[in-house]
């Protein structure tokens, strides 16, 4: 059995000590009895033939694609540390409109349900009726769907199954609600800005500074005018993005990975700053760092074994949330689903980490387009979801929940691109114009706040921290318009 183990790891793109063959992050397969196992459908080997991965990327995972006969299926072989019976989930994009059924099996044991004709075109959570009985020691998972009716073929995008104990998960989704924050000062916001204001960022003219003399330079106070001019109420303003750098002498950073802070402490000048406008500051962190090699060998990022990494990310998280209190409002944690979710992140203890100092605090971790990661979260980040009314599960006149669909419970935002991009970063190069007019802008704001879904404009900002003139006076005509102001 050892041998064949070690065959199939090897097989699979792992070596027989748990790490990734050519220095990638390698699944360990491992069932957790307590807590959430995900296996993911891009690491199944080899994939059924006619599917693909959707996207070759860095080191976030994707979906599979090509999923259309019933002769196709996915095989996961798994490590069972003692006898249970579980839950399971798909997390799946049905892509054509009749219904599917899907098959989970382990040896004797078997799970099914069928999908809902009206989720289709949207990646949903799947819960399979039933539970999964799996016995200690190595077995063979297996995923089959065929199509209900007298369609042959059908047509699906798979991204992950889910093993969970139903104790388990009703214990986790108790603490989760327990541990949600209220939103009401974020609805009451009506809207805020985000700034990509990272190492990349470039000045209007010249040459760009280096990052830590550029955090000296930032003008705070020149900042938080145009927020106030622009009538934002809150601002979420990036730390870590491509490269882990943080904009304050945060130790827990500094041991992991030397150089990588500054002496000024820019978050507190801002929160400061912003405050003294009644405006709120919250801050977006990448947990990986797109382009940072350094950082990811550092903090164990690529390791099986994410313990390290883990414990890394919240000795910083806790160490930032201690530091600012109540004047850090809420956390934007970005790539969710696509970084931390194929992990089986520690969402639990991630969340306590982001509340540290601040029990209100309010977290999400950004899913982009797939199903949230967790239910230890305040919010839906929202990037690109520019429908104020949520697919319909947003009601006019409601509290700004979602009332259905796979962000159910959760407040709704939307994140999205106000100008050319998420960064300045082209040398000698004016901010474009912002994509819409200000009475265009006048009307989403009005709608966005008939369902009390939150927008955060992502606006380009110069390295001194500047913005456009021109997007600022958008946003001041456009509510104008609202007021009935000509």
């Amino acid at each position: 059995m050892v041998a064949a183990v070690c065959t199939w790891l090897v097989l699979n793109g792992i070596s027989p000590t748990g790490t990734a063959l050519g220095g990638e992050f390698a699944p360990d397969f491992k069932v957790r009895p307590d807590d959430y196992t995900v296996l993911m459908a891009c690491d199944v080997s080899p994939l059924p033939k006619g599917v693909k991965r959707s996207m070759a990327t860095d080191h976030r995972k994707f979906d599979v694609t090509g999923w259309t006969r019933a002769d196709q299926s996915f095989t996961w072989v798994v490590t069972v540390p003692e006898d249970g019976s579980y839950a399971v989930n798909l997390l799946a994009l049905q892509r054509s409109p009749q219904p599917v059924r899907f098959a989970v099996a382990c040896g004797d044991s078997r799970v099914n349900t069928t999908t809902e004709s009206e989720s289709w075109r949207r990646w949903d959570r799947h819960p399979v009726d039933g539970t999964l009985r799996l016995a200690k020691g190595a077995q063979t998972i297996t995923l089959k769907a065929q199509a209900v009716g007298d369609a042959a073929e059908f047509d699906l995008a798979v991204f992950s199954l889910e093993l969970v104990r139903p104790a388990v998960r009703d214990r986790l989704r108790d603490a989760a609600l327990k541990r949600r924050a209220d939103t009401k000062w974020l609805t009451d916001a009506r809207y805020g800005f985000m700034f990509h204001w990272v190492p990349a960022s470039c000045p209007r003219r010249g040459e760009r500074k280096p990052y830590a003399q550029a955090v000296r330079d930032f003008n705070v106070d020149a900042f938080a005018d145009q927020v106030r001019e622009g009538g934002a109420k809150f601002v979420v303003i990036t730390t870590a993005h491509a490269l882990q750098y943080f904009p304050a002498p945060i130790q827990s950073l500094e041991s992991i990975l030397p150089g990588r802070t500054t002496q000024r402490d820019l978050v507190a000048d801002l929160a400061d700053a912003l405050g003294k406008r009644d405006i709120r500051l919250m801050l977006y962190y990448h947990l990986g760092c797109n382009s940072d090699p350094a950082w990811q060998k550092a903090c164990g990022f690529r390791e099986t074994d994410t313990r390290k990494f883990f414990n890394n990310w919240i000795r910083i998280i806790r160490e930032v949330g201690d530091r600012y209190g109540d004047k850090l409002a809420g956390w934007w944690f970005d790539d969710g689903t696509l970084n931390y979710y194929y992990r089986s992140a520690p969402w639990e203890r991630l969340t306590k980490a982001a509340k540290a100092g601040n029990p209100q605090r309010l977290v999400a971790y950004n899913p982009w387009v797939m199903p949230p990661a967790t239910e230890f979260q305040d919010y839906f980040c929202g990037e690109g979801a520019d429908d104020p009314n949520g697919a319909g599960h947003l009601p006019v006149g409601g509290d700004g929940r979602f009332t259905g669909g796979p962000y159910q419970g959760l407040q709704a935002c939307a994140t999205l691109v106000t100008e050319g991009g998420w960064v300045h970063s082209r040398n000698d190069t004016e901010i474009g114009k912002p994509r819409w007019t200000a009475r265009e802008m006048a009307k989403l704001l009005k709608d966005f706040g008939a369902t009390r879904n939150v927008p955060m404009f992502n606006l380009e900002i110069y390295q001194d921290g500047t913005m456009s003139p021109a997007t600022i006076a958008m946003f001041q005509e456009a509510r104008q318009l609202l007021r009935g102001r000509p």
